[in-house]
């Protein structure tokens, strides 16, 4: 039997974000996708989301998944086998990002949802010199646009309060792949170096000139990185 791969998409972000990965996966693992759109609290929601889960999996979170991924880890070290984190954050929401965020909430049922999205978050995804920059932006907001305001309030919760995750990697025992943006203004390349020092069996990928969604500027070659680490 094939081992499991559990894929876990960013912010307003659907199973379609790894469309372009599913396939190759699928060629070694039983890919599992896991959509954290209910819970308003990583830790709580984590705890739902691992008892539907194999007793071992391979596991990959990109930006918001990656931070539910660290939180899963932290839980349930012993059941992953392997991990893989792009375009994220380990730290807990900086106060300034935590102030904006509430502004937004409590504006939000005044809000259109997509504009939104558009004006705050997908904007922000691509390099201004990105290649089909408005197919990619039109492909996010096809995502978010199947998702509403109440996954939107709750995941946004959930990032507001989220923990800090450097205990929990620096006691990482699982091979770990870091894959980060040179260009991404969300999940800085920084961060992903500040990663690998803390994660004891990591390496780390820096894709040139791609931004935050690598999983849709670049999938070809990210699926070139994913397959040199699951395959190899």
């Amino acid at each position: 039997m094939k081992p499991f791969i559990v894929l876990i998409p960013g912010m307003m972000c659907i199973r379609d974000v790894f469309s372009s990965q599913i396939n190759n996966l699928e060629k070694k693992f039983n890919v599992i996708v896991k959509e954290f759109n209910d819970h308003r609290d990583i830790e709580l929601g984590v705890k739902n989301l691992a008892s539907n889960l194999p007793s071992e999996f391979h596991l990959l979170g990109h930006s918001m998944g990656g931070i539910v991924a660290m939180e899963l880890v932290r839980q349930h070290s012993e059941r992953v086998l392997s991990l893989a984190l792009l375009n994220t954050n380990p730290y807990e929401e900086k106060k300034g990002q935590r102030d904006r965020r509430n502004k937004t909430l409590k504006q939000l049922d005044a809000l259109d949802l997509i504009s939104l999205m558009k004006s705050d978050y997908i904007s922000r995804y691509f390099p201004s010199d990105c290649k089909d920059k408005n197919k990619l932006i039109e492909k996010c907001v096809a995502m978010a646009s199947t998702l509403n305001k109440e996954v939107f309030y709750n995941q946004s919760v959930a990032l507001r309060d989220r923990s800090d995750q450097t205990t929990t990697l620096r006691n990482l025992n699982c091979k770990t792949l870091l894959v980060c943006g040179e260009n991404d203004k969300l999940c800085p390349v920084s961060y992903h170096f500040d990663m690998k020092k803390m994660i004891k069996r990591s390496e780390i990928i820096v894709l040139e000139g791609v931004g935050h969604m690598p999983l849709l500027e670049c999938p070809k070659i990210l699926k070139n990185h994913l397959k040199n680490f699951y395959f190899n």
